[in-house]
């Protein structure tokens, strides 16, 4: 005998698509655009500029708006569509800590640091300056004394979620995860000199701060090094995009190409630069 489901089961395979076409289905019926280049991300426009962005992590739910009329008449909606349970302001998400006060919003990791920190045996490590010493070129060293994989690949994962609210953590975390594959000792002393220098900036973060006429303008930088990985001698890009006093986006990588100078470097990492303007129109 065979059973039909009505309605998709928690724990199921297809569980996770069918709410997430659910969800999708009631923000389309609400007048929410889905935005083409992260399919969580949901925006509303009003009349006279109002606007109600949605952003969906599973079954939770974060929403700004500049509108308050909007945002209530959303999650009366909601209410009525779904068991929900309004938390308030945000404070804490995906290992993510949000402070907000007349000032602006403030973002940090200073709990997830400290968990890395405890996790890895560096809670009393001695502070340095820079996650990376000045100069530095890693390189693959086939004739070094392997480190244990496991544990370097833990490292690494777990600081790369850390450039979520770290853009000065971006080049080094890049720079010691091309060596995952084969990590020596030399790597290893890399991943924990990034510990130590997140030791003594644990509490660092952005800051967003509050514009009273709302005019907040959007600047991006890039640059790069020339064949700055000596094993292949491809080169490294790095942007960054500033919205008002807080950044919002960047990245740190090699690039996929070996060029021949400085400046065709430079051209790569400005190109990449120019389809992430266009995406934010």
């Amino acid at each position: 005998m065979v059973y039909k489901l009505k309605k998709a089961l928690y724990g199921l395979r297809q569980a996770p698509r069918a709410w997430y076409n659910k969800i999708e289905s009631y923000f389309c019926l609400e007048k929410f655009e889905k935005c083409s280049y992260e399919h969580t991300l949901f925006v509303k426009q009003g009349v006279y500029s109002k606007i109600l962005i949605v952003s969906l992590y599973v079954d939770d739910l974060i929403y700004t708006e500049n509108d308050s009329q909007m945002m209530e008449a959303f999650k009366e909606s909601m209410k009525k569509k779904f068991a929900m349970t309004d938390l308030g302001k945000m404070k804490y998400f995906l290992g993510i800590e949000v402070s907000q006060s007349n000032e602006g919003i403030f973002i940090c990791q200073q709990k997830y640091a400290a968990d890395i920190l405890s996790r890895f045996g560096m809670d009393n490590c001695n502070k340095v300056c820079s996650p990376i010493v000045p100069g530095c070129r890693l390189v693959k060293n086939e004739n070094g004394k392997a480190s244990n994989a496991r544990l370097y690949k833990q490292m690494v994962g777990c600081l790369m979620y850390m450039l979520a609210t770290r853009p000065d953590l971006a080049y080094s975390v890049c720079l010691i995860a091309r060596f995952m594959e084969r990590s020596t000792e030399m790597h290893v002393a890399a991943v924990k000199r990034i510990l130590r220098y997140l030791k003594g900036t644990i509490g660092c973060g952005i800051m967003y701060r509050s514009v009273s006429d709302g005019n907040m303008q959007l600047i991006g930088w890039s640059d790069s090094d020339y064949a700055g990985d000596v094993d292949d001698m491809k080169s490294t890009s790095g942007f960054v995009f500033m919205l008002g006093t807080g950044a919002i986006s960047w990245s740190s990588q090699k690039q996929p190409i070996m060029t021949l100078s400085t400046t065709e470097a430079g051209y790569v990492a400005s190109t990449s630069l120019r389809v992430l303007v266009n995406v934010f129109g």
